[in-house]
């Protein structure tokens, strides 16, 4: 008889502790998941459709050719610009930009030049490497387009008025950074390099080639970003 209660209470110990470890493993599975998802949630984030609004402090720039002596020159101006993308996963994203910034000149033309980007570009997302942030993804992005500087000014040599413009190919490189602070909100910021050549001269309507030299614009950008 005793004999028979020994090996019940042997059989009900070993269930018990069965039962505690089978617990104890399925809250440590449950808290790596939640664990896991916790860190996996800023980064799919990026994924989806995006909608950018942003300020912007563009860097004046030269513009020399051996025919246009002395050239034209422009100081650092701000603006504002918009930019629509679609992320294809948690790294990739593609983007069109546009923006624009108010330039006064610096050489004997005067008047307010406006300095455009227009840009089709890639974005290569890091999710894993939050900076010691929380919630922050950093990232570098590539793009192709087209830049224009235009304005309607005066020779104060001549004193005549006309509108100008230079238009250019360009190869655009960037990093920057955003931080998520709701599911759908981020801010945003970085910089911009567009390197290439300002071609295309017109005046009044009237196009010629510039002949320039390269001519690399310098963008900072600070801004929202909303995913729906």
């Amino acid at each position: 008889m005793r004999n028979s209660m020994k090996r019940a209470m042997l059989m009900a110990l070993v269930a018990t502790l069965a039962m505690s470890t089978t617990a104890e493993g399925q809250k440590s599975t449950r808290r790596r998941s939640t664990s896991a998802q916790t860190r996996k949630a800023p980064n799919a984030r990026t994924q989806g459709f995006m909608l950018g609004v942003h300020t912007i402090a563009a860097k004046g720039i030269t513009l020399l050719s051996e025919e246009f002596a002395p050239g034209y020159g422009t100081n650092l101006g701000v603006g504002a610009g918009l930019t629509l993308g679609y992320g294809f996963n948690r790294r990739i994203s593609s983007y069109v930009s546009f923006d624009v910034a108010k330039q006064t000149s610096n050489m004997a033309v005067e008047g307010t030049y406006g300095l455009s980007h227009l840009e089709l570009g890639v974005r290569a997302n890091f999710p894993d490497v939050a900076l010691g942030w929380r919630n922050t993804v950093p990232y570098l992005s590539g793009s192709i387009g087209r830049r224009a500087l235009g304005a309607r000014v005066l020779d104060v040599d001549s004193e005549e008025e006309g509108e100008i413009a230079f238009h250019g190919n360009m190869v655009g490189l960037g990093i920057g950074l955003e931080h998520f602070f709701s599911p759908k909100m981020s801010f945003d910021a970085g910089l911009q390099l567009g390197l290439g050549t300002f071609d295309q001269f017109t005046v009044d309507n009237e196009s010629m080639d510039f002949g320039g030299t390269g001519v690399t614009t310098v963008r900072m950008r600070v801004g929202l970003t909303w995913r729906p």
